[in-house]
């Protein structure tokens, strides 16, 4: 199974989880998701999927200006983000139980 497959299905949802407790500029937030265990999703989708998440108004941005470099564009989880956060999160677990049940079926056949 190509884990990159099932990273493209589950994106959104990390990057929400990443951004529930602490907002987050976009080279960070994929940092952190690697560091999570997610070591295979790339830049081009964090950063894609940021912009599609702030584009419907999940999430809110503002610049932080910095002295070592251009300024970062900071992303923060607003109202709409967290109940989306919330709904995902229950379809996921619904899911993931399904599919922890088949796999323990299959094994002890």
């Amino acid at each position: 199974m190509d884990p990159t497959q099932l990273l493209k299905g589950v994106l959104d949802l990390a990057v929400l989880a990443v951004l529930r407790d602490e907002d987050g500029y976009g080279y960070d937030i994929l940092r952190r998701l690697r560091a999570a265990g997610l070591e295979d999703v790339g830049d081009a989708s964090v950063y894609g999927t940021l912009r599609r998440l702030f584009n419907n108004g999940l999430l809110n941005s503002y610049v932080v200006p910095s002295d070592e470099g251009p300024h970062r564009k900071y992303y923060a989880l607003n109202a709409a983000g967290r109940t989306e956060l919330q709904r995902s999160g229950k379809v996921w677990s619904g899911f993931a139980s399904i599919m922890d049940d088949l796999l323990r079926e299959r094994g002890k056949a």
